[in-house]
């Protein structure tokens, strides 16, 4: 006798969905703000200024000017010292009590008498000046408490997301058995 025995076995359909965690976060801020300072500089290169002008002055090397005026000051001091000088002899020649005075006004005049002294030069001294710097000025920017200083602050933020795991079980073909009689498969007339 023939029997035919076909069995289809079961098969699952498992799918998983795995779980998910995303954090998300955003840091902290904090954005200062504020008035650059300012510093003006200015500087000039140091010059030193001699001026000689009085030394050469005093050794007799001076401008046109300054010699017009003191050779006229001289030249009144000299016709003032003649006229005193003829005023002077003119008063002697004019005293007749007196013996002749006009040998002794020609002795003076013929050998006059020179003073001799020892001297130097220069007499005045250089001035001295000199000019440039530095000159610094320092703008001021305070302003109040924070002094021009301005913050903003962000706080930060932390963001979770989940998602949890999954396991879908479903039959993607169910078991079955399956018989049947095939009759006899000897020959029996062999």
């Amino acid at each position: 006798m023939g029997l035919e025995i076909n069995r289809i076995p079961a098969r699952l359909n498992i799918e998983t969905t795995h779980s998910n965690l995303s954090i998300q976060n955003r840091k902290a801020k904090l954005e200062l703000s504020h008035k650059e300072a300012k510093v003006d500089v200015r500087t000039e290169l140091p010059r030193v200024v001699i001026d000689q002008y009085e030394c050469f002055a005093t050794s007799g090397l001076m401008g046109p000017i300054d010699l017009t005026r003191q050779e006229g000051q001289r030249g009144i001091q000299q016709a003032l010292t003649y006229a005193s000088k003829v005023a002077g002899d003119g008063d002697s020649i004019a005293a007749i009590e007196n013996p002749d005075p006009i040998p002794g006004i020609v002795e003076r005049d013929a050998f006059p008498e020179h003073e001799f002294g020892l001297d130097y030069m220069p007499k005045a001294r250089p001035k001295i000046t000199v000019t440039g710097g530095v000159q610094i000025n320092a703008e001021r920017n305070a302003e109040g408490a924070n002094n021009g200083v301005q913050g903003t602050y962000t706080p930060a933020a932390i963001s979770f997301n989940y998602t949890p795991a999954q396991v879908r079980i479903s039959m993607a073909q169910y078991p079955s058995i399956s018989m049947r009689y095939t009759g006899s498969r000897f020959d029996k007339f062999v």
